[in-house]
């Protein structure tokens, strides 16, 4: 982790509260026009993160009330980021934007995340269960 603090992607407000230092949005606010020229590799990245929290659900999708998406609330990370499971979907199906800083960290990796030790994965661990679980 660069700074300790872990920053948030995909965890918008219609997926409930977080307890995170940066505003919650709605997805619906970041949906963009164009389809990613890297799609896949961006998708292959948000993938492969390490799984911190998981969690087996099913949400209703936003854009589709008809629609249910498997183990959503599951939460990954790279080590700098943590993010949703179904983030990748929504990146993928509805053209989400990821935030500018996470999209030029990937890209900057060649799409890869990079290994992490298991003390450095507890830390995310512990940061992740604060976000996700702040009422309890």
């Amino acid at each position: 982790m660069e700074s300790g603090q872990l920053r948030t992607a995909g965890m918008f407000v219609e997926f409930g509260p977080v307890r995170s230092p940066e505003p919650q949005q709605s997805i619906f606010d970041c949906v963009t026009d164009t389809e990613l020229p890297d799609l896949a590799r961006v998708v292959g990245y948000l993938n492969s993160g390490y799984v911190l929290i998981d969690v087996m659900d099913v949400a209703e999708n936003p854009f589709d009330s008809g629609q249910q998406v498997l183990n959503g609330a599951t939460v990954l990370t790279d080590g700098d980021w943590l993010w949703r499971k179904d983030f990748a979907y929504y990146v993928r199906r509805h053209r989400v934007a990821l935030p500018e800083q996470f999209l030029a960290l990937i890209r900057d990796r060649d799409y890869v995340v990079p290994p992490r030790a298991v003390p450095e994965l507890a830390a995310c661990s512990r940061q992740a269960r604060d976000l996700m679980f702040w009422n309890s």
